[in-house]
């Protein structure tokens, strides 16, 4: 809903001040709109410029009408470093046990792999490569270093050289020698030719009637009598096809699908469900669990799928819907408890970096917390661009009259009711990823190469004003301050 804000307002307890036209550097403003040309209105909330180019601004911001943007907003990826120069957003080396296996940098680097074995792929059943084959260098049907199995040799008879059909070791004589006792432990032994099997050719890479051919008029390439050993093809859960004398699936039964490659057959059980989720299945049975997803931990949700971002303002593990506990081990994002209000200054933002470290992640950037706060629609509000005032915890929420009829005189006579509220207590106060609360109850730390403070608490005097996503408590020293982590 659209609200009219009132001219004036009387500071409480975020002192901004009164406005009046004009946006000189020592009046108040809400926006531009209250400013002459060409000064706008800061985040501080009063008038001035930021820049006249983009050298002025710092960390490579961008300066567009005298007003300094951050750079490569919501510039991150998944389980890798974001790199921002000069305004342009790219993709730097991945977090350890993660690799980018598809080569594309909207999902980051999304395969979760530590290289094995030197990166080098070998026969192990492994992804030693992490490139999401396994033992794809190899075919145990047809290498006679890993014949059926890997690590599997397949002997070397004398004046013979071994071969894999069909996962089953043989040999081949070569030219000049034949094995006419059929007997492997001595090999090749004969140096003449001497009629075998009656002298019927029979597939079995023999000269078996002396004719100078070997295993003629055979065939060699259906299913039935595939490659030089005429090899009957049984692949486990498939229909097989012969290729180049090679037993291969052809396609997979019902219920089953073939994610390894040095095994033969379709030997992983997998039934389709739908599009891959984040549920540790194969949902779309393309051998990948919760492939391109990025799967947030409990309490945290996914922004954008390029980061997770806790639900819930931090609190402490033992924090209920009326203390806010004494464990200070770490935070935990969890609803309807009393969050953690860390103070204000460089202490209190310190205390926010710990918890979020000891709980395994970090505090959010702020162009990760702008990103989560206005959408991708780039609202003022996580829930909109018009002030709602009663939908989030500010001084709004308990007026007897909210907003209109909220005044100094209301604050003297005690309708306004200060009151920090357990996490997500407010259903309303969410955007568009399933954050609750960005905007009022506490001030948040981020992190922007030092401490600052954003969104807004439950005793603003001015929740239209300080609770837009944009503005930024620079000085930090507001004590209504809580936090919430990413990773």
């Amino acid at each position: 809903m659209t609200i009219s804000i009132p001219s004036t307002r009387l500071a409480v307890a975020c002192l901004i001040g009164a406005f009046a036209a004009g946006c000189g550097v020592d009046r108040k403003c809400r926006s531009d709109d209250d400013c002459d040309a060409p000064r706008v209105c800061l985040s501080s909330g009063v008038g001035g410029i930021e820049g006249r180019v983009d050298e002025d601004c710092a960390d490579d911001g961008a300066c567009v009408s005298h007003r300094c943007t951050a750079a490569c907003l919501g510039c991150s990826f998944t389980h890798a470093q974001a790199l921002c120069v000069h305004g342009d957003c790219s993709m730097g080396p991945c977090q350890e046990g993660f690799t980018d296996a598809n080569g594309l940098t909207g999902d980051g680097c999304e395969y979760a792999c530590t290289p094995t074995a030197g990166g080098v792929e070998i026969c192990d059943h492994l992804d030693n490569d992490c490139d999401r084959g396994v033992d794809e260098d190899f075919d145990v049907m047809a290498d006679p270093l890993n014949c059926g199995e890997c690590d599997v040799v397949c002997p070397d008879p004398r004046n013979a050289r071994p071969v894999c059909s069909g996962g089953l070791c043989r040999y081949v004589c070569d030219d000049g020698y034949w094995d006419t006792n059929l007997d492997p432990v001595d090999g090749c032994e004969d140096e003449t030719c001497e009629v075998t099997g009656g002298g019927v050719e029979t597939c079995d890479m023999i000269d078996n009637d002396c004719d100078g051919d070997v295993d003629e008029g055979i065939e060699k390439d259906t299913p039935e009598s595939c490659g030089d050993f005429c090899v009957q093809c049984d692949l486990p859960f498939a229909e097989p096809a012969c290729v180049a004398g090679v037993c291969r699936v052809s396609s997979c039964h019902a219920g089953h699908i073939d994610c390894e490659t040095s095994s033969p057959g379709c030997e992983t059980a997998c039934t389709p469900t739908g599009e891959e989720v984040c549920d540790l299945m194969d949902n779309d049975c393309n051998c990948l669990v919760d492939d391109s997803l990025l799967c947030c931990p409990e309490g945290m949700v996914s922004i954008n799928g390029l980061f997770c971002m806790d639900a819930y303002e931090a609190s402490r593990p033992d924090a209920t819907a009326t203390t806010s506990g004494a464990d200070t081990s770490m935070a935990v994002s969890q609803p309807i408890v009393m969050p953690w209000v860390t103070g204000s200054g460089v202490a209190g933002w310190q205390i926010a970096r710990d918890a979020c470290a000891a709980a395994g992640k970090r505090l959010c950037t702020l162009s990760e917390w702008l990103l989560a706060c206005q959408g991708p629609a780039e609202t003022t509000y996580c829930y909109g661009s018009d002030y709602d005032p009663v939908i989030c915890n500010g001084i709004d929420a308990h007026c007897e009259t909210p907003y209109a009829g909220c005044g100094h005189d209301d604050y003297l006579s005690g309708i306004y009711h200060f009151i920090l509220e357990p996490t997500g207590s407010f259903e309303s106060c969410v955007d568009t990823f399933g954050v609750y609360d960005i905007n009022s109850n506490l001030w948040e730390w981020v992190d922007n190469g030092g401490a600052s403070q954003h969104g807004g608490a439950y005793n603003c005097s001015d929740s239209a004003f300080l609770h837009q996503c944009t503005f930024t408590s620079t000085g930090a020293t507001r004590p209504a301050a809580g936090f919430r982590c990413c990773m």
